[in-house]
């Protein structure tokens, strides 16, 4: 008899309408693959972007399972895959199915979950942590005293851009809706500035007394973009890590950076890691994660069957923070 699972799945591309909660087989795993049964998913931003069928770089196999950041308790594994791996904790990245109560992936897409985190913070913290580790310190350099602008403040990665440049002693303004301010606010934001108001690349001059901001850190691109270097100080970054505006940054010339003395660049996690094996091998990278220092903005925790009303409100930008999904919860392991 076939083993069922529940699962979130779309049939094919478009809005958080095609979402369904059903049945759908277990999958086993293939050769150099193992199977998870799913405690956590992250709520990603990259879900909503594949459901919608706008991530031609990635494979996205229909029907479409979202989840590309979970963890779970490897409980099979396929063909070639060391068995003494069944029963412990693993994170699965860049690859889909964390949404359903068992997940399989390539060997090469999981990583044994560090050891001293909780269920949640181990599922979602990696991501949007050494993406703002690296954007601020790898891609920008940032020194003390730097002014840092962080668009989309009151997001997983705003929030830990935050934090992680206050302990640089930098500078830190965010751009978010006012409806966030409250929310944003104590993770370390020095000023926060309404998105949605006209001026507020003149708000940021007000507050750098002119001087501009050294370090711009944009996931949202779109057509306010350009407003980035109007307020770059020179020698400053324009550091992209998305759009999430649904659409790219205008062209600039050239000419336009060589006059501002400034400079503009992107910024991919995954990328990095495979260039670099040691990305997210960093020992103060976890030490401020479990101490706390850090702290990993979860803002709620909803079930499997609330996801599809998830993505609504993902489109609705009403998300704070980091959203998890229980999936199986608090699961047993060993190791």
């Amino acid at each position: 008899m076939t083993q069922m699972m529940r699962a979130v799945v779309a049939d094919a591309p478009g809005g958080p309408e095609v979402l369904q909660v059903r049945q759908l087989p277990v999958p086993e795993p293939g050769p150099g693959e193992v199977r998870l049964r799913v405690a956590y998913a992250s709520m990603n931003p990259m879900d909503t972007f594949a459901r919608q069928g706008l991530v031609p770089w990635l494979r996205v196999p229909w029907p479409f399972v979202p989840g590309i950041e979970h963890a779970g308790v490897v409980d099979k594994v396929g063909p070639g895959v060391d068995p003494t791996m069944i029963g412990k904790r693993y994170h699965s990245r860049n690859y889909w199915g964390g949404n359903a109560d068992y997940s399989v992936a390539p060997l090469a897409n999981v990583a044994p979950m560090a050891e001293g985190l909780d269920w949640r913070v181990g599922t979602c913290y990696a991501g949007m942590t050494y993406t703002a580790y690296h954007a601020l310190h790898t891609a920008a350099r940032m020194r003390a005293g730097d002014w840092c602008l962080f668009h989309s403040a009151a997001g997983p990665i705003g929030i830990m851009l935050a934090q992680i440049a206050k302990e640089a002693r930098g500078h830190v303004i965010g751009l978010c809706s006012a409806r966030k301010f409250d929310y944003a606010r104590p993770f370390g934001f020095d000023h926060l500035i309404d998105y949605g108001v006209a001026g507020w690349d003149k708000q940021v001059m007000e507050i750098t007394k002119g001087l501009g901001v050294d370090v711009i850190v944009d996931g949202n691109q779109g057509p306010e973009a350009d407003k980035n270097y109007e307020v770059v100080a020179p020698g400053g970054h324009v550091i992209y890590i998305g759009a999430t505006a649904g659409a790219p940054a205008p062209d600039v010339s050239p000419r336009k950076m060589i006059y501002k003395s400034a400079f503009m660049g992107g910024f991919n996690l995954t990328v990095l890691e495979k260039r670099r094996g040691d990305a997210r091998d960093n020992a103060l990278v976890l030490e401020r994660i479990r101490s706390g220092r850090w702290t990993v903005p979860i803002s709620e925790e909803v079930t499997l069957e609330q996801v599809p009303d998830l993505h609504r409100r993902f489109a609705r930008r009403e998300i704070k923070g980091r959203v998890v999904v229980r999936v199986g919860g608090e699961l047993n392991h060993h190791g």
